[in-house]
C-alpha cells in the first residue's frame, strides 16, 4: 500500500447502502470475546441520492439501520433502509419531496402545510424492549429488532406533541431515560420527557428560550438536566420560505453568548439560568457534581462551522486540512449558586463521538472514549482513543486511509469492549472492530458483507436485555 500520496476519498461512506439484507453469517478475523453475547445496532445515512439527485447535506440522508449480532462466537449482520412514510411516498411517485432535494415550490408548500421526511438516520436506542429509530427533528420511529423491518412513528402515546431528540441519556439510580424535544413557532421551547423503566413515558416540564435555536444535544446527572442553547440561530424566514443550502439557514451570533440551563430533577420549576461566553458543542460525552459544582464533559467548537464543513459528504478527503473542522473534549465547571462557568481542555486533540465508562456510586466515570484524530505527514489519521480520569490518553490507532466511527461500550463475561464500524478508503469497504476496553488491543475484526455508508450512533443490546 503506498502512503506516500494521499489516500483515495472516502465515497463509499457517503454513497447509498447497495443491499437490504436480513442477518447473514460473516468472517470473523482473530477471535470474539467469550461471553460477548447480544447485537449492535448503528444508524446512519442510507440513501444519499435517489431520483439522479443527491441531497445537498448528510444530515438530510434516509436512515439505514445495521446490526451486527454476536452470539456463540459467530456473527452475523443485516441492514434495512427506514421505510419511512415520506420515503414509500417519494418512491411511490418518483421524485424528491420531503427534503431540500424536492423542488423549491413542492419545499415551501411541505414547509408551510407539513409533509417534511422523517428521516430517521442518527441514532437507534432500546426502551422497554422496543427500538426506536430517531432523528432530532422528528418522532421516533419503531424498529423490530429481528428483522430490522420499520414498524412505523410513535408518539408514546400522545406524549410526544413535536420533536423527539436523537440523544436520550440514562441516569440508573432513577432507572429511566431523559430526552427532550424542541418546539419552534410564536414561542421556541424545550420539552423534557421521562422514560421510566416500567410505566408510560410522561414530560418532566416546558422550558420557553429566547430565540429559535439548533440543539442537538444534552446531559444529565443524578439530580440535574443540563442544557448547553448555542447562539446558532435557526433562520426562521428561510426555513419558511424553504431556501437552500440547509448549513444557510443557522446563523452563527456570537454576541448573544451561550445560555446555560439547569433543570433540578425533584424540583423542575426551579430553573438555573445564565449566560456564558459563545461556544458551539454537539455532543456530550458525561456530567457529574461535586459539592455545589456541575461539571460536564463535552465537545467543544468555536462556532457552529462544521455544519457547513460538512456538506454532501463528496468533498471529504485526507489531505485539504484547511478545510477540516475538529472538536476538543472539554470540562466546563459550573458554580450553580454563583451562575458562572469555566470550561477548559481536558485534552488537546481532535475529538467527537465520546462515551463514558459506567459511573460509580457517586456518578463519576474513570473513562472517556472518543473518535480522535491527528495529522501524520499531511494526512489525516484516525484513532480510538481512551483518557482516564488522570487525564492519561492511550490510542489504538488506524493504517492510513481508514476512518473509525463512533466507539461502541459493550460487556461480556466480565470484560469491558469498545467497538467501531471501521471504513478503510483504499478498498471502500467497512469492518467492525472490537478492541478491550482497558488496553485498546484488538480481539476480533468482523468482516462486513458489504459497504456500511456513514453511521451516526448506535446502541449495544445484551442478549439478556433484547428488544422485540
Amino acid at each position: 500500500m503506498d502512503i506516500s500520496e494521499s489516500p483515495p476519498n472516502p465515497i463509499g461512506l457517503f454513497s447509498n447502502l447497495e443491499r437490504e439484507h436480513g442477518f447473514e453469517s460473516v468472517e470473523v478475523v482473530g477471535e470474539l470475546p467469550e461471553g460477548l453475547e447480544g447485537t449492535l445496532y448503528l444508524n446512519g445515512g442510507g440513501i444519499f441520492e435517489q431520483f439522479g439527485k443527491r441531497y445537498d447535506h448528510i444530515f438530510e440522508s434516509d436512515g439505514a439501520i445495521t446490526a451486527v449480532r454476536i452470539s456463540g462466537g459467530k456473527a452475523c449482520t443485516s441492514s434495512r433502509i427506514v421505510q419511512s412514510t415520506g420515503l414509500i411516498e417519494e418512491r411511490k411517485r418518483g421524485k424528491h419531496l420531503g427534503s431540500f432535494a424536492a423542488k423549491w415550490p413542492t419545499r415551501f408548500y411541505r414547509m408551510l402545510f407539513g409533509g417534511r421526511k422523517n428521516t430517521s438516520n442518527t441514532h437507534i436506542v432500546p426502551w422497554q424492549k422496543n427500538l426506536y429509530a430517531l432523528n432530532e427533528a422528528s418522532r421516533p420511529v419503531r424498529i423490530n429488532s429481528e428483522t430490522l423491518e420499520t414498524i412505523g412513528e410513535t408518539d408514546l402515546d400522545g406524549v410526544i406533541t413535536s420533536s423527539f431528540s436523537a440523544h436520550p441519556h440514562r441516569v440508573d439510580s432513577r432507572e429511566c431515560l431523559f430526552n427532550f424535544g424542541m418546539t419552534y413557532g410564536k414561542e421556541t421551547f424545550i420539552t423534557v420527557y421521562i422514560l421510566p423503566d416500567i410505566g408510560p413515558a410522561k414530560t418532566l416540564c416546558k422550558v420557553s428560550i429566547a430565540h429559535p435555536v439548533m440543539l442537538h444535544d444534552f446531559t444529565v446527572t443524578e439530580n440535574h438536566i443540563v442544557f448547553f442553547i448555542p447562539p446558532a440561530r435557526v433562520k426562521i424566514w428561510r426555513m419558511m420560505l424553504a431556501l437552500k443550502p440547509f448549513q444557510d439557514n443557522i446563523a452563527w451570533k456570537p454576541g448573544f453568548g451561550t445560555e446555560v440551563i439547569i433543570i433540578p430533577i425533584d424540583s423542575p420549576s426551579n430553573i438555573i439560568r445564565f449566560h456564558t461566553s459563545p461556544f458551539m458543542q454537539f455532543h456530550f460525552a458525561g456530567a457529574f457534581e461535586n459539592e455545589g459544582e456541575i461539571s460536564v464533559d463535552y465537545i467543544w467548537y468555536k462556532n457552529s462551522s462544521l455544519l457547513g464543513a460538512l456538506g454532501d459528504g463528496m468533498n471529504v478527503s485526507w489531505s485539504d486540512l484547511d478545510s477540516q473542522v475538529h472538536g476538543k473534549l472539554h470540562r466546563a465547571n459550573i458554580d450553580i449558586d454563583g451562575r458562572a462557568l469555566v470550561t477548559e481542555p481536558l485534552w488537546d486533540g481532535n475529538s467527537e463521538y465520546p462515551q463514558i465508562s459506567t459511573k460509580d456510586e457517586n456518578g463519576k466515570y474513570q473513562h472517556t472514549w472518543m473518535q480522535t484524530s491527528e495529522e501524520v505527514d499531511g494526512q489525516l489519521r484516525f484513532s480510538i482513543s481512551r483518557l482516564d480520569a488522570n487525564q492519561m490518553i492511550s490510542h489504538h490507532k488506524l493504517e492510513a486511509g481508514q476512518i473509525c466511527l463512533e466507539p461502541v461500550l459493550a460487556t461480556g463475561d466480565g470484560r469491558s469492549f469498545v467497538m467501531s464500524m471501521v471504513f478503510d478508503s483504499y478498498t471502500q469497504k467497512s469492518n467492525l472492530i472490537i478492541l478491550d476496553a482497558e488496553t485498546l488491543l484488538l480481539e476480533a475484526k468482523i468482516i462486513m458483507s458489504q459497504t456500511i455508508p456513514l453511521t451516526f450512533h448506535g446502541s449495544w443490546v445484551d442478549s439478556s436485555n433484547g428488544c422485540h
